[in-house]
């Protein structure tokens, strides 16, 4: 059994409490540093969507919305200084 299968399994039937979890985290740490809320609200919201995406349950992402974007193409090899 793989790692991402023992998540699955300890996520499965919990996804509402992790992502209420997630949400509590959030609206603490916007508490603390109020100017950057808008990044935490979206790392918060990425964080659902992974739960989402690894319990197969879909719940954050509308009927109709595009499969995610591929990664971006690897930068140019660095030369050692």
């Amino acid at each position: 059994m793989g790692l991402l299968d023992k998540v699955k399994g300890l996520l499965k039937g919990r996804e509402n409490q992790v992502k209420s979890g997630i949400d509590t985290v959030s609206e603490k740490i916007e508490e603390k540093v109020p100017q950057h809320a808008d990044k935490v609200d979206a790392a918060a919201d990425k964080a659902k969507e992974t739960v989402d995406r690894v319990t197969d349950t879909g719940d954050s992402a509308p009927a109709g919305d595009a499969p995610p974007a591929a990664p971006p193409p690897p930068g140019p090899p660095t030369s050692p200084a």
